[in-house]
């Protein structure tokens, strides 16, 4: 089996920094990714991917990355599900980042963050 995927896009918001249960920091933000096609009204459809990222990785990620940035995504792909009081199943997908890349500079100056794999 084999579930990998690497998206290109921008946060459409800042990160959300967050902590399980068991003190674990969770990074969480939304990525705008645009297809490769045109739509019938001119415009290429974009897609949001919720991407949350575990541990210090995450943390250090959230520091350096803002609303805007242009980054290359990659993680894996995963479906939570629920169901609603009616009985209804819905389902939810959203990527577990394995690493950032930052493809841009940030406004006003070098970027230190480091383009490592999470731990």
């Amino acid at each position: 089996m084999f579930n990998t995927v690497t998206l290109v896009g921008r946060p459409t918001r800042e990160p959300q920094v967050s902590t399980t249960p068991k003190g674990t920091p969770v990074c969480r933000f939304t990525l705008a990714v645009d297809r490769d096609y045109q739509g019938a009204d001119g415009k290429r459809p974009t897609d949001f991917w919720p991407v949350t990222i575990f541990g210090p990785y995450g943390e250090k990620i959230a520091t350096h990355l803002t609303k805007g940035r242009l980054v290359l995504v990659h993680g894996s792909v995963h479906i939570d599900q629920s169901k609603d009081e009616d009985g209804t199943y819905h389902t939810f997908p959203f990527v577990t980042c394995s690493r950032v890349q930052f493809l841009d500079r940030p406004v006003g100056g070098a970027d230190d963050a480091q383009d490592a794999p999470a731990e």
